[in-house]
């Protein structure tokens, strides 16, 4: 009986991966082939800032940084920030504008 568990098992992973390469590569080539042009956009990014979190799950690296926006005087509504790392107590981001 578990020999034929994991025998079937087996199989339905093996198709379930199967058809997972087959979908993503068929979506790379639409997308690659769809692609007529890149627009890039001039970003000038801004300090780097080291924000302290909580790290539980109570609190999300966004509210960490937004706090500290705040307190270092930004208006948080529309300060543009990109997060670059996550540790188990610090969030770093960097201002762009």
């Amino acid at each position: 009986m578990k020999k034929v568990f994991l025998g079937m098992l087996l199989i339905a992973l093996g198709f379930g991966t199967m058809s997972l390469t087959t979908n993503s590569e068929n979506v790379t080539k639409a997308s690659v082939n769809n692609q007529k042009a890149i627009e890039t956009e001039n970003v000038v990014v801004g300090p780097t800032y080291t924000a302290p979190w909580l790290g539980d799950c109570c609190e999300s690296p966004f509210s960490a940084i937004y706090r500290d926006i705040a307190n270092r005087g930004y208006d948080p509504n529309t300060t543009s920030y990109m997060m670059i790392s996550v540790g188990t107590n610090t969030v770093t981001y960097t201002i762009t504008n």
